[in-house]
Order: C-alpha cells, then structure tokens, then sequence
C-alpha cells in the first residue's frame, strides 16, 4: 500500500465568500473563489444579496474585496479602508493585470489607460503614477507610493497641465 505523505501534492482550498450587505459577517452560500482565483457564485446566491441604489452588493472573498451585480458581473477591487475600494464621483479603482483601472458603477472601465497606481477623483481629477511602486508600510500599517512619474488626469483618462500656483 502506497503512503499518501510521499506523493507529492499542492492542495488549494477554495476559499468562501463573506456578505458584506448585512449587519453580520456571514458567509454567502453557493459561492466562493475557485483555486484560480475566479469568483464562482449561483443564481440564487445573487438573488439573495441587498444590491444598492446603484445596483451593487459587495463581497470579501479571502483578502479580495468584490463589487457584483445582480445579473452576475462583478469586479475584484482595490482595498481600501479595510473595505471595498469607494466609488467617487461615480469611479471605483481595479488592480487588472497588475495595473490600476478606474470602472463605473455598471462595473465597466471608464476609459483604457491603466497605471501603476492611482488615487480616486476629486473634483474631476486623480492623480496617477508610472514607475512608481509601494513602499515600506508604516508601523499602522499604510503604506506609500514612491518614485515614478506622477500627473494628473480627467474622468477620461486624459493627461491635465500641471496646476498653476
């Protein structure tokens, strides 16, 4: 008889996903992550989540964060806050193929460019980086961009003049 411990073996765990559309942290049924990393939810596991005004519930699954919709779309997000990534002025941030986007709230991208990092928008501006890259956390825990090149842009992802003094 052959001793399972010597067969070499990588076993992953799915991992289960966590309401965050209620007052109690809960795990959602009929949901998880999939060893690739993909979301896997049923229909009825969509149908029970309180979506809100803009027709989004969100998720935690493992360290990920997800906004989803009830027809199924959804989006892994930035954390934020130990939350999802918020929407502002109507844009959340993805991090997607190692780049950070800005999508709307239909969970599509609001225009093509990707940066390295990116800052929400405020008042119709976010400022971007290339090159840059994370520093070392704080004793907190927070941690800053350094380095690269940074500029600002418009909700549609144009360069902006840097602002006059």
């Amino acid at each position: 008889m052959l001793s399972l411990g010597l067969l070499p073996a990588v076993v992953y765990a799915a991992e289960p996903c966590y309401r965050l559309d209620t007052s109690v942290f809960e795990v959602l049924r009929d949901c998880q992550q999939d060893d690739a990393g993909r979301l896997e939810i049923s229909a009825s596991a969509l149908a029970s989540l309180h979506y809100d005004a803009d027709g989004l519930a969100a998720l935690l699954v493992g360290k990920q964060h997800y906004y989803l919709r009830a027809d199924g779309r959804h989006l892994a997000v930035i954390t934020y806050d130990n939350g999802p990534d918020y929407f502002e002025q109507g844009l959340t941030r993805a991090r997607v193929d190692g780049q950070i986007g800005y999508y709307d709230t239909q969970l599509q991208p609001a225009f093509a460019s990707r940066f390295d990092w990116g800052w929400p928008f405020q008042d119709g501006v976010a400022e971007v980086c290339q090159g840059c890259r994370p520093g070392k956390p704080d004793a907190d825990g927070h941690t800053s961009i350094v380095g690269g090149k940074h500029y600002r842009i418009d909700r549609q992802g144009n360069r902006l003049p840097k602002p006059t003094p």
